[in-house]
């Protein structure tokens, strides 16, 4: 999700959910922020990767960006009670302060 930023004007931040049995870890964030520099380049680089337990989605399952981006801007995610999962909303504001 775009991030505003003073110089850049937006960068992005990722929401990353990992599979089962996989830990999250800082070294785990820097690798993917690396791979993001090297694959795309350095104007890609996130401002920051946050590892998550789960993913706001619909109840069809498609994920929620609208909530990502109010949650990285420090906005009002809006009204989240269509969610099939709509705890996670909070979990994700507490991993994003």
């Amino acid at each position: 999700m775009p991030v505003a930023d003073e110089i850049k004007g937006r960068v992005p931040e990722l929401y990353v959910s990992l599979k089962p049995g996989v830990e999250a870890s800082e070294e785990l964030a820097k690798r993917v922020t690396n791979s993001v520099v090297d694959r795309i380049g350095a104007i890609a680089k996130p401002h920051r990767v946050v590892i998550v337990p789960d993913m706001p989605k619909t109840r069809s399952g498609k994920i929620m960006r609208r909530v990502l981006a109010a949650l990285s801007n420090h906005q009002d995610p809006g009204d989240v009670s269509t969610l099939a999962n709509p705890e996670v909303v909070d979990s994700l504001r507490e991993l994003v302060k």
